[in-house]
């Protein structure tokens, strides 16, 4: 995870507020319109490096994998683990 310094998550977090605050009821708590979430990430990396060469619309890829093995490390595996210790190994 890019571990970004205090000052810029401080900059970041506030203008994520209210979008933060609307998808998980919009989605059910992930239950139901995973579309609205797929879209927001789409436009957002869209918007990003959508209009660069292919250099820096590679890095978008770069981006999207990093967080989605960011998600593995920090929530699924420790579930996983849990459910390990709760069931026994396979």
């Amino acid at each position: 995870m890019p571990y970004i310094d205090r000052k810029t998550r401080e900059a970041i977090d506030p203008l994520l507020e209210d979008l933060f605050e609307f998808l998980p009821d919009l989605t059910e708590r992930g239950t139901k319109n995973s579309g609205c979430v797929v879209y927001v990430i789409y436009k957002m990396v869209k918007l990003v490096y959508g209009d660069g060469n292919f250099e820096v619309k590679s890095n978008a890829l770069k981006v999207l994998e990093s967080a989605k093995l960011e998600y593995y490390r920090r929530v699924m595996a420790p579930y996983e683990d849990g459910k390990i210790r709760e069931h026994g190994d396979v």
